[in-house]
C-alpha cells in the first residue's frame, strides 16, 4: 500500500489517484502548504526525542541532533555497509530508535526497504520466508528476534549481513549465526 502524507494545497499537484491519501488540516497543527512552513535543518537541529529511564527508573528526554542521524547512517551504510544493491527487512517497532536505520539507510543509499508486519516478526517462520521472498541482504534486529529465527529451523542467508542490536550479543548465539550469512556485526 502506498500512502502520501499531504496538505490541501498540495494534494493539486499529485499526478495519481490510485493512491491513498492522508490530508494534514488547519485542525491537525498544520497551517498552510507544507512546503511554505518548512524550514532546513541544520547539523544542530533537533532530529526526535527519545524518552529512556536509563539507570534511574524515571522517564526523561533525550534530544538527539540531525548530525548525530546522519553520521549513523553513513557510518553504517561504510561498515558494515549498506549500498543501493541491498534490500533491508526493517523488524523493529517504530518508537525503538534502532528503527532510524532501518527505515532512512535504504532511503539514503538508494537501496530497498521491506517493512515487516508486526505478527510476521513474531514468527520466526514467517519471518525467514520475508527474508527468502524479498531476498534480504542486510537484518538488525535483537538476539531475541535472532534465537526466534533460529528457533523455526532457520538455515541462514549466505548474502546477508547480520546485524545484532538492541541487547547484548551472547558468545554462544554470536558462534551459532557468524556462518549462517555474509558476516555478523553486534551493534550494541
Amino acid at each position: 500500500m502506498t500512502v502520501i502524507v499531504t496538505s490541501a494545497g498540495a494534494r493539486a499537484k499529485l499526478p495519481v489517484d490510485a493512491i491513498d491519501l492522508v490530508m494534514m488540516g488547519e485542525d491537525d497543527g498544520v497551517a498552510g502548504d507544507v512546503e511554505a512552513t518548512a524550514k532546513p535543518a541544520r547539523p544542530d537541529s533537533l532530529a526526535y526525542v527519545i524518552y529512556t529511564s536509563g539507570s534511574t527508573g524515571r522517564p526523561k528526554g533525550a534530544l538527539l541532533e540531525h548530525r548525530g542521524v546522519v553520521n549513523m547512517l553513513r557510518s553504517i551504510a561504510q561498515v558494515p555497509g549498506f549500498t543501493g544493491h541491498d534490500t533491508m527487512l526493517a523488524v523493529t517497532t517504530l518508537s525503538f530508535d534502532i528503527a532510524l536505520a532501518e527505515l532512512f539507510l535504504p532511503l539514503t543509499t538508494g537501496g530497498r526497504l521491506i517493512v515487516a508486519e508486526a505478527d510476521a516478526v513474531a514468527d520466526g517462520r514467517r519471518l525467514a520466508e520475508l527474508i527468502e521472498r524479498h531476498d534480504v541482504t542486510f537484518l538488525q534486529p535483537t538476539p531475541a528476534t535472532w534465537r526466534l529465527l533460529l528457533d523455526a529451523g532457520w538455515t541462514g542467508a549466505s548474502r546477508m549481513t547480520m546485524v545484532s542490536t538492541g541487547e547484548p550479543l551472547p558468545v554462544e548465539l554470536a558462534r551459532k549465526l557468524r556462518p549462517m550469512g555474509r558476516a555478523l556485526w553486534n551493534l550494541y
